[in-house]
């Protein structure tokens, strides 16, 4: 049955109905500035009606507040991350790109490795004119000296910002990790507070605001799925029963499941005897590698990889698909075999890495596709009569024992694999072309010879020159190491192998720098005046197979381009997607962020509602006054 003061009733539920609005209203209006806030509406409806006198219709009971409730986009919100990751990782790209294009790219002075190798060449046709001016000689002494520092300091360049990546990706996965850790954090308070079937939209904005920050990071999927079958079936529409739970996967794995987070980490590359693991023959020390804490692999170079995170790994590590893999071809053509165990002859047919270190570590995968980072010692290149490298030896190694590796067919190792990251063109690319201009320079100013061993028409090495005082000539140039400044060589005994100099141990003879009358410039020990060396020098500079890009001109522009290329590509494409996060990005604030023209004019709205119902209550009050006060006894 109806209470006699019914009609209050209703005119109470309008009061409180308009004063939650004003109440939502007054917080948006407070949040307009705020980073992330998402508006928020009261969600009205009717209170339950009741029956007529004599059941004859319904009679409304007034108004209720259900909820308060966000405005929000789910599916931009899910467009906004994906875009996100992608333009940081191409953001992060565009701007190391930039400092190595400002470390290798011609000053507005000149003062860069194609400037200095024109210089160099110069010097040598001054050179050629004169042989016996000892002003010409250190002239272009002194170029190659200063073609050297160059180099040097380029590649020394090139593996500072490498180290400064090395350690910019462990100081992104601990960014990364520490808002896994705020997400859960909000997801706990989000949870106890949602118990009573309400919103908690303020915790709820917060937590999509760390979702945008960590989706610049890396690439993010993002679910919130309803735990409850029953509510999630419709069965029950009770809000107290719901049971939403948060789920993160970073490329495809969980990083975040409500409450728990399974951290990524970073450890060094290291045998278990301590030992760095070099992938790539130009790193130096032990980089990090990437690792879910759990014990689950994380792939670094996976294609689906995006964000700040792969943008850093690709330049660390990308080396241009510069890198081989010695494979069993059959049976009967092996790539490698076992020598006297440890030892491992390895085969070259035509591969391109064939520059590595004395020491390092190599990956080694047997036929079941197992891979383990073995490390060797004792790495020697055989070289054929033309000096070209056929085969290589080294001992394996397994912590401190040798492995006498099983090179059955078909049953031990498959394949053996040096270098193998990632395909882009990063910093580890750009400092092998560097290594490869000094060692094809060294090969030909020595040897007169390409890097492959074969002669170079019409070039007359260092070795087959004499000097001012009839001398046979040495070696000219040459690399350093801890315990030698230079290393030098009879062009005799033994063999060298050019694949140990490198940008950063560049070197040319001190003896020769000091002395320039010890330049070997003609090939007739008894005429001062012969320059036929120099002459021959000259067609270093105009041979076209001296680079599989042709002459040495070539080889500096294809380098160059190949930064510019990446580059360029970096820039447009950071562009791009900065472009579209902003559109996207307008789109989620025209639905979500606060307007206060529209918050004054539903504020207005509302204002008028709770008035209007307040006359109303006057009005009723005065009737019931009137009914209850001032009528007489009938």
């Amino acid at each position: 049955m109806r209470s006699a003061f019914f009609g209050l009733h209703i005119t109470t539920s309008a009061m409180n109905v308009s004063r939650a609005n004003l109440h939502t209203i007054s917080h948006n209006i407070a949040n307009a500035e705020t980073q992330g806030f998402s508006r928020q509406i009261a969600v009205q409806q009717a209170h339950q009606p009741l029956r007529a006198g004599m059941g004859r219709g319904m009679i409304g009971s007034g108004a209720q507040i259900t909820t308060i409730m966000q405005v929000r986009n789910q599916f931009l919100d899910q467009k906004f991350w994906s875009q996100n990751s992608v333009a940081g990782q191409y953001q992060t790209k565009h701007d190391i790109l930039t400092l190595v294009q400002g470390i290798m790219r011609e000053g507005e002075n000149g003062a860069g490795i194609s400037s200095s190798i024109d210089d160099m060449f110069s010097r040598i046709r001054d050179l050629a004119t004169t042989p016996p001016n000892l002003t010409f000689r250190r002239n272009f002494l002194s170029s190659i000296e200063s073609l050297g520092v160059m180099l040097n300091s380029t590649y020394s360049q090139l593996r500072q910002q490498k180290a400064d990546l090395n350690q910019e990706i462990s100081v992104t996965v601990g960014v990364i990790n520490s808002l896994g850790r705020q997400i859960t954090a909000l997801n706990r308070q989000i949870t106890v507070l949602e118990l009573d079937g309400s919103n908690a939209n303020d915790l709820r904005d917060q937590r999509a605001v760390l979702i945008d920050e960590l989706s610049r990071y890396v690439n993010v999927e993002v679910r919130e799925v309803e735990m409850n079958a029953d509510f999630a079936a419709g069965r029950t529409t009770d809000p107290r029963k719901s049971n939403r739970q948060l789920t993160i996967l970073i490329d495809g794995v969980q990083f975040v499941n409500h409450f728990d987070i399974n951290q990524i980490e970073v450890r060094q590359r290291l045998t278990s005897d301590g030992q760095a693991v070099n992938i790539n023959p130009e790193n130096m020390g032990a980089l990090y590698d990437v690792y879910w804490s759990n014990g689950m692999s994380f792939n670094m170079y996976s294609p689906t990889l995006r964000g700040e995170l792969a943008g850093l790994i690709h330049l660390r590590d990308g080396n241009g698909g510069n890198f081989a893999n010695f494979q069993q071809a059959g049976a009967n053509a092996p790539a490698f075999t076992a020598g006297s165990p440890p030892v491992v002859r390895m085969d070259f047919n035509a591969n391109s890495r064939v520059d590595l270190g004395s020491t390092g570590v190599i990956a080694v995968t047997n036929f079941a596709g197992t891979t383990r980072h073995l490390r060797y010692t004792d790495f020697q290149l055989q070289f054929d009569a033309n000096g070209m490298p056929t085969h290589a030896y080294f001992t394996l190694y397994e912590g401190d024992n040798p492995v006498a590796a099983d090179f059955t067919h078909a049953s031990g190792v498959r394949d053996i694999t040096v270098g193998r990251t990632t395909n882009y063109m990063g910093i580890p690319y750009f400092m092998s072309r560097l290594n490869e201009l000094t060692r094809t320079l060294a090969a030909a100013f020595n040897e007169g010879r390409y890097l492959d061993g074969n002669v170079i028409p019409g070039v007359i090495g260092h070795f087959n020159g004499y000097d001012l005082d009839g001398n046979r000539g040495g070696m000219l140039l040459s690399h350093s190491t801890a315990s030698s400044n230079f290393v030098d060589w009879d062009g005799v005994t033994g063999t060298f192998n050019y694949f140990n100099i490198t940008a950063a141990n560049f070197r040319i003879n001190p003896d020769v720098l000091r002395y320039p009358s010890r330049l070997a410039v003609g090939n007739d020990p008894t005429a001062e005046s012969n320059a036929a060396l120099a002459h021959s020098w000259v067609n270093i500079s105009t041979d076209r197979g001296m680079f599989r890009e042709g002459r040495v001109g070539d080889f500096i522009s294809a380098m160059t381009g190949d930064l510019g290329i990446v580059g360029r590509q970096a820039e447009n494409f950071a562009m791009s997607y900065s472009e579209l996060m902003m559109v996207i990005d307008n789109q989620r604030r025209a639905i979500s962020s606060v307007s206060l023209d529209e918050e004054v004019a539903f504020m207005i709205q509302h204002q008028l509602v709770f008035q209007s119902a307040a006359r109303l209550f006057s009005v009723i009050d005065g009737i019931y006054d009137t009914l209850i006060n001032r009528m007489g006894n009938w």
